[in-house]
């Protein structure tokens, strides 16, 4: 516990002291997003040089797979009930209305109780924004290199070439409304 107050207070203090101009005359993003393994809301925040976009969702496209396979009473391991994106871009302005995000990116199952296991890897992100209008519509393209598993007993990180196709299933599109 004391670990997230103290993070939450570092998130303050980096959020009340940085200039946000990430994206000029745009600020905070909510929006939603859809797909495969991430359905949800998410939030966009540029932070100086960078922006942070982090997400809850449902993996739809997962969860529908295995309602029609009837395997879930099967299954040895943890079933998730939640899908936790993470992104940390650098924005790269290419006009006046369309921004091009490149950086690293989390797609993350988890029950919020036994743990989480998810891939980590490069993100490319295009943020079209409609002119004079605070919607924007966006896609993120995710390319993981790695699996990891993080529970209270064991952490677990590995890579395999083929672990980049996973990126087929946690690309997302959507749509952001700022203040």
């Amino acid at each position: 516990m004391k670990k997230i107050r103290t993070i939450l207070v570092i998130f303050i203090f980096i959020f009340a002291t940085t200039a946000v101009t990430a994206r000029p005359n745009q600020g905070l993003a909510i929006g939603a997003q859809v797909g495969f393994l991430a359905t949800g809301i998410v939030v966009d925040l540029p932070l100086g040089p960078v922006a942070i976009n982090a997400g809850i969702n449902y993996p739809m496209g997962f969860k529908y797979l295995e309602w029609i396979s009837e395997s879930s009473e099967d299954a040895d391991f943890f079933q998730p009930y939640f899908t936790v994106t993470g992104d940390i871009t650098a924005p790269i302005p290419l006009g006046d209305n369309f921004d091009l995000k490149l950086g690293v990116s989390s797609v993350a199952f988890t029950d919020f109780s036994t743990g989480m296991y998810g891939v980590i890897g490069g993100t490319v992100k295009g943020e079209y924004w409609i002119p004079n209008k605070n919607t924007g519509l966006f896609v993120n393209l995710n390319v993981p290199v790695a699996v990891y598993l993080l529970t209270e007993n064991e952490q677990i990180i590995f890579a395999n070439p083929v672990i980049p196709l996973i990126g087929l299933f946690t690309t997302t599109a959507g749509v952001l409304w700022t203040f």
